[in-house]
């Protein structure tokens, strides 16, 4: 292949030459210079032109960054995850609904290695990864810096934080120290290490782009460190560390749109890690502390102002399980909790994340808003159920059904118009597949097309919880009647904020009038 290219290169050359007419004489042109008589001494410049007074600066800044990476680099390993896969999957994806008509039903699937990064955590051997690297592994291995390999036994694991902890039989490891992630700030020089594309001890530095970052699809705890140092696949459970050597996150994940790097990539922060390694290697799990609050899936801009509040750090609850450590301390819908057990909340996010890691049985003070005034309740912590690990965290939502028949009509006039109501009974509740969570409430029968409220995407099926005409009250609609009686008083330049509950999750909708 070298040879053909060459000979097409010479071939071209020589073509371009025979094409080319030869240039006309002229004696005025200078001639150029005799070539030199062999041997010449070289004598190479060394003397660089910048000032040398920065140079010993970015010198040192040089050494610190070495010194920093070769502190960190023996707490790394590279991990080599041997997974069944299905090779139709490689071209039709997971979620390859149909059957081929050539598939072979004995086909044995067969395996292929994935591979990924760890992180040391003690002498004797204990390894922290993300969970997505050991998915549903056969057998894991772990290689260390001498280039020693072992077989890792996966001790525990928790798919809603991505975090595995892995076991190797091997003594006198360098553990990473830990650092406090709750510090770091945006604009903090970082390094991301591992081993991306199957390239071991790969280091890229960068800075802190932000954090307390959420992702879609991430599980529930959203408090991401997002960074541009350069994170691609390989990456996924190796170490982000500050300038101190310490590790600060475990980088989890990339947006991109090639699935390769494009500086912004995301870690699970250092104290989230930590929080679930110490749950996994006490317990065998993750036991978390729970509150039993629903939370919105949604807040339409203008609901926290029209709900009379006077700031939007917090979190604004959509409901609450019916004897559960919220119902018992008196928290409903529509209160905007601010403080939990000394933790200010500022999100929902930040509400999942301090709840549940409070010890359980423990009692705590929970501050929150509500009509206006700043209250507070006790409430004692529970584990949360198996079946609901994340706090008020919603599951996939059902098709909508046709709407059953007996409606109370809508009322003209104002952005309640269009909407029809009927009782939330057992009929509604089977036909429209409704959660059982939902206990009050009127059901959504029939939305007029144009109107406010299907604008904003309500559908038959829904349950209104409750509604908030006047700033700062809401007011819960137990029954066709009670919405009906709201919507009479409502005036056509009035706004209003329904809480709505769709499929297993709830959003709180801000319906304004058209100008």
């Amino acid at each position: 292949m070298k040879r053909l290219l060459l000979f097409t290169a010479v071939f071209a050359l020589a073509l371009s030459g025979c094409n080319k007419a030869d240039p006309p004489s002229d004696d005025s042109r200078p001639s150029a210079p005799p070539a030199p008589k062999m041997p010449v001494d070289f004598t190479p410049e060394t003397r660089g032109k910048l000032s040398t007074d920065d140079v010993p600066l970015l010198e040192q800044i040089d050494r610190e960054n070495e010194r920093v990476v070769a502190s960190a680099l023996p707490s790394m390993v590279r991990i080599t995850a041997t997974q069944p896969t299905d090779p139709k999957m490689k071209f039709f994806g997971k979620d390859f609904p149909f059957k081929l008509p050539f598939n072979n039903p004995h086909e044995i699937p067969t395996e292929e290695p994935a591979f990924g990064s760890g992180v040391i955590i003690s002498k004797d051997g204990y390894i922290v990864t993300n969970y997505h690297v050991i998915e549903d592994a056969k057998d894991v291995q772990v290689q260390l810096q001498d280039r020693r390999s072992f077989l890792a036994r996966i001790v525990a694991y928790d798919a809603v934080v991505d975090v595995a902890v892995l076991k190797i039989d091997a003594r006198d490891l360098k553990p990473m120290p830990w650092g406090d992630s709750d510090k770091v700030q945006v604009g903090q020089q970082v390094f991301a290490i591992g081993d991306p594309f199957n390239l071991d001890d790969s280091v890229s530095k960068g800075i802190v782009s932000a954090t307390s970052r959420d992702l879609p699809d991430s599980g529930g705890y959203d408090d991401y460190i997002q960074t541009d140092a350069a994170i691609n696949p390989g990456n996924s459970g190796g170490a982000l560390i500050n300038v101190r050597g310490e590790l600060i996150g475990i980088n989890a994940a990339i947006a991109s749109v090639s699935r390769v790097n494009m500086g912004v990539g995301f870690a699970i922060p250092s104290n989230l890690v930590r929080y679930a390694v110490g749950g996994l290697l006490k317990e065998g799990k993750l036991v978390r502390g729970y509150l039993g609050v629903r939370l919105p899936e949604t807040i339409d801009e203008g609901v926290i102002a029209q709900l009379g509040f006077h700031t939007d750090e917090g979190a604004l609850l959509a409901g609450v399980q019916s004897h559960s450590p919220a119902d018992e301390g008196g928290l409903r819908a529509g209160d905007f909790i601010t403080d939990v057990d000394g933790h200010k909340i500022g999100s929902a996010g930040d509400l999942r994340l301090v709840v549940a890691q409070i010890p359980v049985g423990k009692d705590v003070k929970v501050d929150y808003i509500r009509g206006g005034s700043n209250q507070s309740t006790t409430v004692k912590i529970v584990e949360a159920p198996t079946d609901s690990p994340v706090e008020g965290m919603p599951d996939d939502g059902q098709d909508d059904p046709a709407p059953p028949a007996g409606s109370s009509p809508g009322v003209q006039g104002n952005v309640l118009d269009g909407l029809q109501v009927t009782d939330l009974n057992d009929r509604a509740r089977g036909r429209f597949n409704i959660d059982g969570s939902v206990t009050t409430g009127v059901v959504v029968a029939g939305v007029k097309e144009g109107s406010a409220a299907a604008a904003k995407g309500i559908s038959p099926g829904d349950v209104i919880e409750s509604v908030g005409i006047t700033r700062g009250q809401t007011q819960e609609v137990p029954a066709p009647g009670d919405f009906s009686g709201l919507a009479t008083n409502l005036k056509p330049d009035q706004s209003a904020v329904l809480l709505v509950h769709h499929g297993k999750s709830s959003s709180f909708i801000f319906l304004t009038p058209n100008k």
